[in-house]
């Protein structure tokens, strides 16, 4: 596989070594490699297994972990998990955008950093774990996954989309300004300040626009209920 020294630093961070290295390849072949190498086969059949496995696994843990809560609530918590965005800077986080095959036009066209794309990377590559070791070793992979994302606190869990949350909240006008932004093409970096009625509230980063917005709504948020 290309870059096989470095594809070893992903085999040994998600601890995939048995896993086979062509049904390895295929998670992270994307469709358009398949088009300048018609031998090659690509992840989205991997995907479609993924995403189901993906919901089943989301499914469990917010079951587990949140047992108060109510079968909406639980929906919405889900959906955080498994959006494209959610699975984006995952993938962004174990540097999988240099691990992926892609055709020629699209990586000259930087389709190697889009969200779609990274987002069905990750879903393949639990759909290979399940299809070759079963829904356990699935499950220790998704732990691995999203190690960081279930960090977050209940605080941050009870409001899923903060923007809205805070539209609702604060009826006058939210703006959002970007502060600044950073890093290559593929690993994007975003600051952005968050005011209410001109007063600023908070700011927030992250790997796109939109969660460093939600990360400055969920810090003016904890501003305003505590006041």
């Amino acid at each position: 596989m290309k870059r096989g020294a470095d594809m070893m630093h992903l085999v040994e961070l998600l601890q995939l070594d048995r896993l086979p290295s062509d049904l390895l390849r295929e998670a992270l072949t994307h469709s358009s490699y398949v088009n300048d190498r018609p031998d090659a086969t690509d992840n989205e059949r991997l995907e479609f297994l993924g995403d189901a496995v993906l919901s089943v696994l989301c499914s469990r843990y917010l079951f587990d972990r949140y047992k108060s809560f109510r079968e909406g609530q639980l929906s919405r918590l889900r959906a955080s998990l498994v959006c494209e965005d959610t699975l984006a800077e995952i993938a962004t986080s174990i540097d999988l955008p240099k691990y992926l095959l892609l055709g020629k036009s699209a990586t000259a066209g930087g389709d190697r950093a889009r969200p779609s794309i990274l987002a069905g990377a990750v879903e393949a590559l639990l759909g290979a774990t399940y299809l070759e070791l079963g829904l356990e070793a699935a499950s220790r992979l998704f732990t691995r996954l999203y190690s960081d994302v279930l960090e977050r606190s209940d605080e941050d869990w009870a409001d899923p989309d903060p923007k809205s949350a805070l539209q609702e909240f604060a009826p006058e006008a939210v703006e959002y300004l970007l502060l600044e932004q950073t890093g290559p093409d593929h690993k994007r970096w975003f600051r952005v300040q968050v005011s209410v009625s001109g007063k600023a509230m908070g700011e927030g980063e992250g790997s796109s626009k939109k969660r460093a917005e939600q990360a400055a709504a969920r810090m003016a948020l904890r501003i305003l209920r505590n006041h």
